[in-house]
């Protein structure tokens, strides 16, 4: 029944096909009456076809008008551009993407959701999936902003734990900070393009933001305070806590999950019929969707559902195969079903897939858990104390990780390689299904071939070293393929790159996205850069010198005159610049930067 909930749930959120109320009802009342799976999908695919269409309803007059009022913050507002703060707000029964600049934006930056501004500005309608599918109907340019109003209750409460975490860890270094704001809280606000990237690169972006397992800790914490508790006050309280942690960590889409799958143990628990970790994901993806139909488009709830069903049935099976002591083979067969089950839908979205993910995740998952689940409490009462937090070396361990693997040559597995590995690992478990499987109850097809199997342990084993051969060919070809970028010119998104010999000239001849260039430069290969030709010299620039330079510490800048970018040499038409082997010729100065690179004469 379960499984039919979700798939059905699934399903009805993707169609968004607009079903009569009066029609779910009749198919509600029928499963009531009489329940069975098929019954149980259609019932809960109308439910969620009449949220979805109501939602998309939602969206079909947008505002496009001048606007003025009060607004409440549905998120945290999040840096836009070089000098710019966004953030979801409600007005009316509309969602917004209030958009300010400037001074404007500086009076925006410090509010944090739940609260209430006065603001004024012009809303024209979002056009983008990306704002429909999280219920954005119009983007709003904000032009001034007054008055301010605290929060509701509960979420002035979590605004305030917030503020008490951040501040206990001002201390910390700015990329420990960062990874502590992700880690406990969800507050991916100021990670930096290399921190940002490192992580991206070693398969480890999911550690920058709040997961399951820190609801899993704080059950685990309330468990002790409440066991003596009657059944009804225990199940209260822990409903609340995972209240209070889902809007402390913002409604994250694998918090939402986490949460729900936690709200279905506890509740099921409290019946006394307990559910098993499978029928609780179902359970929980299927009442999440019917509640909000448009996660099913968002990738992290996706990724967030994906993952734990790798670790529901794909890690139970690799935790008896694998050698070695038993918490090793636990935490790599975590890690790689996990990684097993999300692989193909990060293929499919964005083309490849670390191969330093996997040993990434094993050697970062125990400081990782550290950091999330007892930092908090350092921070707190070193915010409480007026003490700094020093340096929390958990967090630093997970980042020398990610810059470890960030740093190592470039081995990507893409389609055809993420096939070969899942066509691998299918094999290797087949064989341990084969080889543990019971006497066959039917002489059908499939039984037949189950006893003819295990009577065979030969061709069983030689099942699990073909896929285990089929895996290690998939990651040798995708290190061997791992190539340096061609000498001469090549464009890197927007940008343009010169190699020669050792010697590595970047320009920046548009501005680019930090984030974005980082990514470009990492998946062409590009190790060491020499110099940067800042083109244009603006704030555009100024922040993608910053990052590069915080990746590739020995690059020198140029610019042209009446630049804003830090630490950057002027020059000018006719100046000549050499690095290594290179000489670098200023052809023009204006409006902006215009270079001839060539091989240095020797002298």
């Amino acid at each position: 029944m379960p499984y039919a909930a979700a798939a059905g749930a699934v399903t009805g959120a993707w169609l968004l096909v607009g079903v009569p109320l009066a029609v779910v009802l009749v198919l509600a009342a029928a499963c009531l009456w009489r329940p069975s799976p098929l019954l149980a999908l259609v019932a809960v695919a109308a439910l969620a076809g009449f949220f979805g269409s109501r939602a998309v309803d939602g969206l079909a007059d947008p505002p496009s008008r001048p606007v003025e009022g009060w607004v409440r913050l549905l998120d945290d507002p999040r840096p836009l551009g070089t000098n710019g703060v966004r953030v979801t707000v409600r007005h009316g029964d509309a969602r917004l993407e209030a958009r300010a600049y400037g001074a404007v934006a500086a009076r925006l930056d410090d509010l944090l959701a739940g609260e209430r501004v006065h603001v004024s500005g012009t809303a024209r309608p979002a056009e983008s999936d990306w704002h429909r599918w999280r219920h954005v109907a119009a983007i709003m340019n904000v032009d001034a902003v007054g008055d301010r109003a605290g929060a509701a209750p509960l979420a002035a409460f979590t605004n305030h734990v917030r503020r008490l975490l951040d501040s206990g860890a001002r201390s910390l270094p700015d990329d420990s900070r960062a990874m502590f704001a992700g880690m406990v809280y969800g507050d991916d606000r100021s990670q930096s393009p290399r921190l940002y990237d490192d992580f991206r690169a070693a398969g480890l972006g999911h550690l920058l933001v709040v997961s399951g397992q820190n609801v899993a800790f704080v059950l685990a914490l309330a468990s002790p305070l409440v066991t003596r508790a009657r059944p009804g006050v225990r199940l209260i309280v822990l409903l609340v806590l995972l209240a209070v942690f889902a809007v402390l960590t913002r409604f994250e889409p694998s918090v939402l999950r986490a949460v729900t799958m936690a709200g279905v143990a506890v509740i099921s628990a409290a019946l006394g019929r307990p559910e098993t970790g499978r029928r609780t994901l179902a359970w929980a993806v299927a009442a999440v969707v019917v509640a909000d139909p448009f996660l099913v488009r968002v990738l992290a709830f996706q990724l967030s559902v994906c993952a734990t069903c790798g670790l529901l049935w794909i890690t139970p099976a690799l935790a008896e195969m694998l050698p070695g002591p038993r918490p090793l083979r636990l935490a790599a067969a975590t890690t790689a079903g996990a990684q097993l089950a999300v692989m193909p839908l990060l293929v499919a979205v964005f083309g490849t897939v670390p191969v330093a993910s996997l040993p990434a995740n094993v050697a970062a998952g125990p400081a990782s858990g550290i950091t999330a689940n007892w930092a908090p409490a350092v921070v707190a009462a070193a915010s409480r104390s007026g003490r700094g937090a020093g340096r929390i070396s958990a967090s630093g361990g997970v980042g020398g990780v990610a810059s470890g693997a960030a740093a190592a040559p470039r081995a990507m597995l893409g389609a055809g390689g993420g096939a070969m590995v899942g066509a691998g690992v299918a094999l290797v478990l087949a064989s341990r299904r084969l080889d543990g499987a019971g006497e066959p109850a039917a002489m059908g097809w499939m039984a037949a071939f189950v006893a003819v199997a295990r009577r065979r342990l030969d061709g069983i084993r030689a099942l699990a070293v073909l896929g285990g051969a089929v895996v290690a060919v998939a990651v040798t070809v995708s290190v061997l393929a791992a190539a340096s970028p061609p000498p001469g010119w090549s464009d890197i998104g927007d940008a343009r790159l010169f190699r020669h010999e050792s010697v590595t000239v970047v320009v920046l001849d548009e501005p680019a996205r930090p984030r974005d260039l980082l990514e470009s430069l990492r998946l062409a290969g590009v190790r060491r850069v020499d110099l940067v030709v800042a083109s244009h010299g603006g704030a555009s620039d100024a922040h993608a010198v910053l990052a590069l330079r915080d990746r590739y510490r020995s690059a020198a800048v140029v610019a042209p005159p009446m630049h804003r970018v830090p630490a950057a040499r002027t020059v000018r038409a006719g100046d000549m610049v050499r690095v290594g082997v290179l000489a670098v010729e200023v052809v023009a100065d204006a409006p902006d930067l215009a270079v001839a690179v060539s091989p240095a004469e020797s002298s």
